[in-house]
């Protein structure tokens, strides 16, 4: 957890992960990841993704394949998930009502917004793009494509601050998986979790600063 206490007026920086906060797209990686599987022989359903959910869509491919000795069809396999993604990503993705007021209203009062996700810069940039998200309400977005260690490594976010020219107190980071939580709190910044993919009683274990469910209460403490 941060060494400091939480106060609002340090706050500077809002460092957002995408999916499970901002949207929800996991359904979408699930039915691309199993469809690309398939097509190599692998069947799987959505239990066989669960202990990657936050880690980034390669491990829907690169873990399956390694249970099944098949690593060497990786790069066929990804290449064909980012495919499917996009195929179906128009149509299926669920973008949270809360998302376009919480960054508008955080853009109006002049917070740095952030995207760090553990996603490859392409499928984020589909993800935003299918959630009318512009780009460019984000100061900085940095992917899983920016960097080497995957959440709970707190690499992303650290890059992130950096790049923000941050320091951990003036950040709030907000997520949605356990991976996530554990990152942000190696990050020393405070942590805002949302109850869409984990319920509250799981998430308190890995000790956040503020649980919700809703993005909209950010709004609350700032």
């Amino acid at each position: 957890m941060p060494q400091f206490d939480f106060d609002k007026n340090y706050i500077k920086n809002i460092i957002f992960d995408l999916d499970g906060v901002l949207v929800s797209s996991v359904s979408v990686c699930i039915k691309a990841a199993t469809k690309a599987l398939a097509e190599i022989g692998i069947s799987a359903t959505p239990e066989t993704f669960l202990p990657y959910n936050g880690a980034g869509e390669d491990k829907f491919i690169s873990g399956p394949l390694a249970e099944n000795k098949k690593e060497h069809l990786a790069e066929k396999a990804l290449g064909r998930l980012y495919d499917l993604f996009e195929q179906y990503v128009y149509t299926d993705l669920k973008v949270f009502p809360s998302a376009h007021t919480v960054l508008g209203e955080l853009k109006n009062q002049g917070f740095h917004l952030a995207i760090a996700s553990s996603s490859a810069f392409e499928k984020v940039r589909m993800t935003l793009d299918a959630a009318k998200i512009p780009e460019d309400i984000f100061d900085v977005i940095i992917t899983g494509s920016d960097v080497s260690q995957r959440k709970p490594s707190p690499e992303i976010y650290f890059a992130a601050m950096d790049e923000l020219d941050a320091d951990p107190e003036e950040c709030i980071i907000v997520e949605d998986a356990l991976n996530g939580i554990r990152a942000a709190k190696s990050a020393d910044a405070f942590c805002f979790a949302v109850t869409t993919s984990f319920p509250k009683d799981i998430l308190e274990k890995e000790n956040p600063d503020f649980i919700a469910d809703d993005i909209i209460k950010l709004l609350d403490i700032l």
